[in-house]
């Protein structure tokens, strides 16, 4: 029963939360990294580019990732999510990698 009591507080918890996309870099068919207005935190130690969050856009989630990317840039809605605390990016090895995207208006 205690651990019904506390999965909301754990499923709200986001690395980073109520934020603007200011830029949006991709690179060949595979790289995509979105810069936030605010820091990402929870990411891997070496992920020092800490207002950016990385995906490979050619894979199915990617694809969904860049969607609500681009909407948000051009609507200037906020987005929210969590990272891997454990690895980065593939293409991009000091952006975190993204596992989860929210966007609010």
């Amino acid at each position: 029963m205690l651990f019904l009591i506390c999965l909301p507080i754990i499923s709200n918890a986001m690395d980073f939360d109520n934020c603007k996309v200011i830029e949006i870099v991709t690179e060949g068919k595979n790289n995509a990294n979105i810069r936030l207005n605010c820091l990402v935190t929870n990411g891997p130690a070496y992920a020092n580019a800490g207002d950016y969050v990385g995906f490979d856009k050619s894979t199915d989630a990617g694809k969904q990732y860049m969607s609500v990317f681009l909407t948000a840039f051009a609507s200037s809605a906020s987005v929210a999510g969590l990272v891997n605390d454990t690895y980065c990016s593939l293409y991009q090895g000091n952006v975190a990698l993204i596992e989860h995207l929210r966007m609010t208006k």
